[in-house]
């Protein structure tokens, strides 16, 4: 049994969220470092900031994206939730990642950390199919729900050393970066498939995906699909109609039928014209 006085959870978003409110009336008092005013709201105890402080704690870290110091997770017990199947998709933005890439599975781990990307032995994995049809906020939401009924759980087992955390097969690991604003941009050469998880994956609170025209950005908000085996130029538009600015991309057409400004002012489709390219 490990003789932990408190927990303290450390991070900011609707991950932290979650486990504040799955760890109410834990078996251990909780405490709390963050940024969020949403996270402080809810939080009973605050911390220290100066995570160098701490020595011999339980520290549970969720939505906290700055780089752990070795220090801090050799004097410590430093758990993470991290939104991905690990030993897959270990980095940033990892279900966002794992929908472009058409995954079989999704899902959510709470490990261990040690001084490597998200490398730590594992102590509890969610799992859920990829319908390919929702997005990734409606799977966050999924897994912080998921998270905040099994976190109290999972913790008490392995303060009581009930749980045995299982070390990651490094042979299946895949890592993934952060994701800027470029990434955000439609690639018109990539197949309808792609452009269905693309759009899938970019959704509030992401940024969502945009077009470059004549230097100025467009947001796209809704898009439909045409498939189509016809070879002619990639990212040029070829139709528009009623039902929208007909794009080729490198199966078909994608058609986007809601565009707005970075004023989010809806933008007309006669701002373009037939035969002009976007992102160029």
């Amino acid at each position: 049994m490990n003789n932990y006085k408190r927990i303290i959870v450390i991070g900011d978003g609707w991950g932290a969220v979650a486990v504040l409110k799955g760890l109410k009336n834990f078996i251990l008092p909780v405490y709390v470092v963050s940024n969020d005013e949403d996270v402080l709201a809810i939080a009973e105890q605050i911390a220290y900031a100066d995570l160098s402080l701490y020595h011999d704690e339980l520290l549970l870290f969720a939505g906290y994206k700055p780089i752990v110091p070795k220090v801090v997770l050799d004097a410590n017990c430093c758990i993470n939730i991290h939104y991905s199947l690990l030993p897959q998709y270990r980095g940033m933005h990892s279900t966002v990642w794992a929908i472009l890439n058409d995954e079989d599975y999704l899902g959510a781990t709470i490990h261990l950390m040690n001084e490597y990307i998200d490398d730590g032995d594992i102590l509890y994995q969610y799992k859920v199919k990829n319908d390919g049809i929702s997005s990734s906020c409606h799977y966050m939401e999924m897994f912080n729900d998921k998270i905040s009924k099994v976190i109290a759980d999972v913790l008490e087992s392995f303060i009581n050393g009930l749980l045995i955390p299982q070390k990651q097969d490094k042979s299946l690991a895949s890592w993934v970066g952060r994701r800027t604003e470029k990434d955000c941009q439609i690639d018109f050469s990539r197949p309808i498939n792609y452009q269905k998880a693309f759009f899938r994956a970019l959704v509030s609170p992401y940024p969502l995906p945009y077009i470059l025209h004549k230097g100025n950005k467009y947001i796209i908000r809704k898009v439909d699909y045409h498939f189509s085996d016809v070879i002619t130029h990639i990212g040029r538009i070829l139709n528009i109609d009623n039902e929208g600015v007909w794009v080729k991309c490198a199966d078909g057409y994608i058609i986007i039928k809601e565009l707005m400004d970075e004023n989010d002012n809806q933008v007309s489709y006669n701002t373009f014209r037939i035969g002009q390219y976007f992102n160029q």
